[in-house]
């Protein structure tokens, strides 16, 4: 045993996993530990229109620095990427301003579409500016390996995200859920930047308009491919809410919110986290020429061990467990869960692959798949209702085209990479 701990130890690159891992660890188990509360105190309907304003914001902070911040890793020079953090946050204040003149173009689809949520409007632009820039701090304290910076912060969000959903409704008799979220984000962004204020890893002097203009053209395939591939995937993936809300209603949208909401935890606790050392770790050894089959192959396999009890337990028993955790008014949520399970099972294991495109610089591909993947997403929800006019139709076959598109995305890295190892 002591013999394994001392293994572990002497790996950074599982050190850095486990590190991420445990403060997404406490920061899920605060969220799924409350949510059983929240259930309680809040119906499917506000659920519903809750998951509404998190999916804009997932899609419009999706591309809110045109990805930039993704290239924020790959630099040799610490200047360069110094020059993306700032180029990011230029791009992403542009698009935060960009929403708000589009909310006030559209104000009265938006408060038909909201239910009258007049508040929750206008908080979208400032919601797409903190995300935009806690993706821009995370990924520069990824390159920096604050690891245990980013593991407390995440802890830090959640707990500030239950505390004011909770005590807003429980004290105050208001609708928090909104709250909660911009309130912890706001935390979370403070976090990130006064780590790098305090460690002084940000100089201005040292940014030209030249080195600005250089790195944004560098890396041009980020705003050219992977911000619309990011763009298509967050469209893909929050599709259900968007649709299932407008063919039937807030309700039926609530019941798969809160289903995606548990699914997803694993998903974010080890699949993000993974990830996330896997790019910078994967990115490095790419920039060295050397080879990044065998780390894929390594963590894409060793995810799938990790899913397979979840996997079974939501399989069989779904419906009874998500109505005892949640309320009998919640057994629906089950079924959903149930549904769904193996397109997670597949998302999970997907994270190395959607890193290694953008390592490996596929963007371009990728951006086709995506695209395809939104047609098909759409037309399969759309068939359910079309046809059967039935939600649970709709995300079944959603599902499936789901299942399909990981399913590519993971073999078609698996080859590439395994060709690549062969011909050198």
């Amino acid at each position: 045993m002591k013999g394994l701990i001392a293994k572990i130890k002497a790996n950074n690159y599982i050190v850095h996993i486990i590190t991420l891992m445990s403060g997404t660890l406490i920061a899920q188990v605060i969220t799924l530990a409350v949510i059983p509360v929240l259930t309680r105190l809040y119906t499917p309907v506000e659920f519903g229109l809750y998951s509404l304003f998190l999916s804009i914001i997932v899609i419009v902070g999706s591309i809110s620095s045109l990805k930039y911040d993704q290239a924020i890793m790959l630099p040799k020079e610490d200047k360069d990427a110094q020059a993306l953090v700032f180029l990011s946050f230029l791009i992403t204040l542009g698009i935060s301003f960009l929403s708000f003149l589009v909310i006030a173009l559209f104000y009265d689809f938006f408060v038909d579409y909201f239910e009258g949520m007049k508040y929750a409007i206008w908080l979208i632009p400032f919601a797409v500016l903190l995300t935009g820039l806690i993706q821009i701090f995370t990924a520069y304290s990824s390159r920096k390996q604050y690891y245990k910076m980013l593991a407390s912060t995440r802890v830090a969000n959640s707990a500030t995200l239950v505390s004011v959903q909770t005590l807003s409704r429980y004290f105050f008799k208001f609708d928090g859920l909104i709250l909660g979220k911009i309130l912890a984000d706001i935390v979370t962004f403070f976090l990130l930047f006064g780590q790098h204020y305090k460690k002084q890893t940000l100089h201005l002097k040292s940014i030209s308009k030249r080195r600005l203009q250089v790195n944004a053209k560098r890396h041009e395939h980020f705003p050219k491919y992977q911000s619309i591939s990011s763009f298509l995937n967050a469209i893909s993936q929050n599709l259900p809410i968007l649709l299932l809300a407008s063919f039937y209603s807030a309700e039926e949208a609530g019941f798969y919110a809160l289903a995606i909401r548990v699914l997803q935890a694993p998903v974010g606790l080890i699949g993000g986290s993974t990830r996330q050392v896997y790019y910078q770790r994967a990115s490095k050894l790419y920039s060295e020429n050397k080879d990044i089959f065998s780390i894929f192959s390594k963590t894409t396999f060793s995810l799938l061990k990790i899913f397979i009890g979840p996997f079974i337990i939501v399989l069989f028993f779904g419906e009874p467990l998500f109505s005892f955790l949640f309320g009998a008014q919640w057994a629906e949520s089950g079924t959903i869960a149930q549904i769904l399970i193996l397109w997670i099972l597949f998302l999970f294991i997907n994270s190395p692959s959607i890193a290694t495109f953008s390592i490996i610089k596929l963007q371009k591909l990728q951006m086709k798949v995506e695209f395809i993947s939104v047609a098909f997403r759409f037309l399969s929800i759309y068939a359910g209702y079309y046809f059967f006019n039935s939600y649970i139709a709709s995300i079944a076959f959603f599902a499936l085209s789901s299942i399909a598109v990981n399913i590519f995305m993971i073999g078609y890295i698996y080859m590439t990479l395994k060709q690549r190892n062969l011909n050198e």
